[in-house]
């Protein structure tokens, strides 16, 4: 019986997800993006107060992050920062509707386009070591509609019709995306578009793995998730980084750097470590940049 309540409570919420947020997308087309920012803050500051467990996850994450360098109030300032930039980011993909191909693209302005140039150019293909920073989301838009040859593997939602209804949303906006659900299926899908389009397949590593390499974060033992170090390694693709924020202007900045370097040897799993601890340190030093902008402070990153 018990088990059946619960099953219904899940049921009902993830309902509620799904219709909340056909009202809330409906809502921002109806008006005009120059509200959309006002609006984020208004609900990222609200949402912030009401999120009991995640409000204190943050705080406490940031400081186990930086110790004393910020204050309680400093911390939650920045986690009302952080609310309200996933609440805009939202607002700016709805945005993107009511915007031409040369509009999205003028949203962010690109550095170290031709590292990303060069390294298509050499049919190896590329593996894009990105976090949940900024609108990620946009940045993978941006590069489609820059005519590149772009991937991304995501976890779906939890939530059947939310997630179906993210999917038409993005499909419909010509983002291909794999979904990391399954994991034996994930990898056939990945293997075939590289094999296909040597384009740039994008990992996003900066959530907690169970069965990841161990690393550090901040100086914390964590867990990360190996796949852009396995798929660079097995699959002889070049490592670039592919990162991105949101600059005073508004407008976004997307930075693209690398090669990395790859450590190769006869031992697999010392490359592994010191590979995935590379592509950390370069999540790392973007996270200090602007911690504000990091999403991944909701989760439960130091275990």
């Amino acid at each position: 019986m018990k088990m059946k309540i619960k099953k219904l409570k899940k049921e009902v919420l993830h309902l509620s997800i799904f219709i909340n947020s056909v009202i809330f997308f409906y809502f921002l087309k109806a008006m005009p993006i120059f509200t959309y920012k006002t609006i984020s803050r208004f609900l990222g500051v609200l949402s912030f107060a009401f999120m009991g467990s995640t409000k204190k996850r943050i705080i406490n994450n940031l400081k186990i992050s930086y110790g004393d360098k910020f204050s309680l109030e400093e911390r939650k300032e920045i986690g009302k920062d952080i609310f309200s930039n996933i609440v805009f980011s939202f607002c700016e993909l709805v945005g993107t509707t009511k915007l031409n191909t040369q509009q999205i693209i003028d949203m962010a302005e690109i550095e170290g386009e031709e590292i990303l140039k060069s390294a298509l150019k050499t049919g190896k293909g590329v593996v894009g070591v990105c976090s949940h920073m900024g609108n990620f989301p946009l940045l993978q838009y941006i590069l489609v509609k820059k005519g590149y040859p772009a991937n991304v593997i995501i976890k779906a939602p939890s939530a059947s019709l939310f997630a179906k209804f993210c999917d038409k949303l993005i499909r419909g906006a010509g983002v291909t995306y794999i979904s990391k659900q399954n994991a034996r299926k994930t990898i056939t899908e990945a293997q075939d578009w590289m094999a296909a389009n040597r384009g740039v397949l994008s990992f996003y590593l900066d959530q907690h793995a169970s069965n990841g390499t161990p690393t550090q974060f901040f100086g914390k033992k964590v867990f990360a998730p190996n796949g852009a170090a396995l798929f660079a390694k097995k699959y002889n693709c070049l490592a670039l980084g592919i990162f991105s924020y949101r600059m005073k202007s508004g407008k976004h900045k997307i930075i693209i750097e690398g090669p990395y370097p790859l450590k190769e040897t006869n031992n697999i799993n010392e490359d592994l470590i010191a590979n995935t601890s590379y592509f950390m340190e370069r999540v790392e030093h973007y996270v200090k940049a602007a911690p504000e902008q990091w999403f991944s402070w909701l989760h439960r990153r130091f275990r």
